[in-house]
């Protein structure tokens, strides 16, 4: 997992949240908000740093986990159903004003031709598809997959429907679950780190600030 190997990279699976778009505080924010209740302090810091460390998981299962472990509560589907539901509506209200992430959209022109690109996203499948196509970027991505598919779920899916063995395929994520899942199934994983946050990921592990950054040491085509 420490050295790319470049000539080697026959496809990339990028994750789309601190990767693509820069809109994983607004998501975090948005959690708390989607709640009809004020939050303690406690319960707002608990959502916060669960989001942080689990960002490539879908609404639904974190909602499902905030009642489990911040409120002790079975979850009630129509309760987690009409947060989601809430979350999705924030969401869209103000996704179109997050930026995108440094070098991001550059990289994905650089590479549309040479590399197999697709999408995978913790984001509800509906609403990425939308976001992707309210940015014009639905066209860089051979196939674009959002919650509820699990990220292991997703890279089997793009091996088999490219060909490709998983270490020609190139993990691009910002959490730990991407990380995880690209461990699971076999495949090189590159981490990005916003400058000045803490690394989430194993020491070894490539890691750089953003697209921008990375796409910087990928070496030129002869």
């Amino acid at each position: 997992m420490s050295t790319i190997q470049f000539n080697k990279i026959r496809a990339i699976a990028f994750d789309f949240d601190g990767v693509i778009l820069d809109s994983v505080s607004l998501k975090a924010d948005l959690f708390i908000a989607s709640y009809p209740f004020p939050l303690s302090e406690q319960e707002k810091s608990a959502i916060l740093a669960y989001q942080a460390a689990h960002g490539g998981v879908g609404r639904v299962k974190k909602f499902e986990h905030f009642e489990r472990s911040i409120f002790g509560r079975e979850p009630d589907s129509k309760a987690i159903a009409a947060l989601a539901k809430r979350y999705s509506n924030l969401l869209m209200d103000q996704i179109a004003f997050c930026a995108e992430l440094p070098g991001a959209r550059n990289f994905l022109r650089r590479f549309e031709r040479t590399l197999s690109l697709h999408l995978v996203s913790g984001t509800s499948h509906d609403d990425l598809l939308k976001i992707v196509g309210d940015r014009d970027m639905a066209d860089f991505f051979q196939t674009i997959t959002g919650s509820p598919t699990g990220k292991v779920e997703a890279f089997t899916a793009i091996a088999r429907a490219t060909g490709y063995a998983f270490e020609q395929i190139l993990a691009i994520g910002d959490s730990t679950t991407e990380f995880a899942a690209a461990c699971e199934v076999g495949m090189p994983f590159v981490g990005i780190v916003e400058a000045g946050a803490e690394n989430p990921f194993p020491a070894k592990t490539p890691v750089y600030n953003d697209l921008a950054t990375f796409g910087a040491v990928w070496p030129l085509a002869d």
